[in-house]
């Protein structure tokens, strides 16, 4: 569900921001009034293609897919698999960014490399010496 958001005057002078095409600007700042409370979204171009692009049919799902291409690599989103195998994203800063009063649960699982704030989640424990697996 599409919810109102807000978008700070720095976002027009970010150099992340200015590191990807202004597609895929337009489709950042769209992904922040489609993602949930924990800035998470399904990660399916066509889905955002039609959510974003439905009226621009020339800028289709390859060329959102592209847009995240270019906003993964500047650091914007991060994508990653869930634990029931589809693909999600998230807004790295969306916490730095975005002040929920009353945040719903999300529907997406929280990314296994990067928390909410922004910071690389812990790596995980290892159960095993790595020397005994030689």
């Amino acid at each position: 569900m599409a919810r109102i958001r807000t978008i700070k005057p720095e976002a027009f002078t970010s150099e992340s921001l200015a590191e990807v095409s202004i597609s895929a600007e337009r489709t950042f700042f769209g992904l922040l009034t489609q993602a949930d409370d924990h800035g998470r979204f399904r990660d399916q171009a066509a889905v955002i293609a039609g959510a974003l692009w439905s009226l621009r049919p020339e800028h289709g799902p390859l060329a959102v897919e592209d847009d995240l291409t270019q906003l993964a690599g500047a650091g914007l989103i991060c994508r990653y698999e869930g634990h029931d195998g589809k693909n999600y994203l998230h807004i790295v800063t969306w916490a730095k960014h975005q002040k929920i009063n009353r945040p719903s649960g999300s529907r997406c699982p929280a990314c296994p490399r990067q928390r909410a704030d922004g910071t690389r989640s812990p790596p995980r424990a290892i159960t095993q010496d790595s020397r005994s697996l030689r």
